[in-house]
């Protein structure tokens, strides 16, 4: 049975904890969401609303010489530090490393950069911001040829996002 003293101390003592849980749960949540550049309020499954092209394709355009850009959208410090595509143009998606802090000029820079039938693949770590990319490139800036390499630079197997070994597991060009 509660008492009066029971009652006034327990829920301190839950509130704690589970202020305790609470802020536990929501540093894992912001910490793994900027880790892949996804919020968790974003609850969008991409894998519909983009299309992909894999390492076959790439090479076959490569071979026949077909016109097609490359766009890393990976942080600045993601480029410089952990390898990326030769002669690949960079347009960081997010502001820091895997942060889930939008660069707001993207799409500025991406219209003034290509013409929106351009045919243009976006990179990053994982497919994650560059299937968000695309999707903004498409619905913001009427882009129709855009492109995501599914499992990014990296590789990855992820629900929602085009998944794939990626850039380097599948032999392709890479500057470490």
């Amino acid at each position: 049975m509660n008492t009066a003293s029971d009652s006034a101390t327990t829920p301190r003592s839950r509130g704690a904890a589970g202020d305790v849980l609470r802020i536990t749960v929501l540093l894992g949540i912001f910490l793994c969401g900027g880790c892949a550049g996804h919020s968790a309020a974003d609850d969008i499954d991409y894998t519909a609303l983009v299309k992909t092209v894999d390492a076959p394709t790439i090479r076959q355009w490569m071979e026949e010489g077909r016109s097609f850009s490359i766009v890393d959208v990976r942080s600045t410090s993601e480029y410089e530090n952990d390898g990326h595509v030769p002669d690949v143009d960079l347009h960081p998606y997010s502001i820091y490393n895997r942060d889930p802090m939008r660069n707001e000029a993207f799409v500025e820079e991406m219209e003034v950069a290509f013409e929106p039938d351009a045919t243009i693949v976006l990179i990053c770590s994982h497919a994650m911001r560059a299937s968000q990319a695309a999707h903004d490139l498409q619905r913001k800036a009427g882009f129709t040829n855009v492109y995501v390499f599914p499992g990014g630079y990296e590789g990855h197997h992820m629900k929602g996002y085009p998944s794939g070994d990626g850039w380097k597991t599948a032999g392709l060009p890479l500057e470490e």
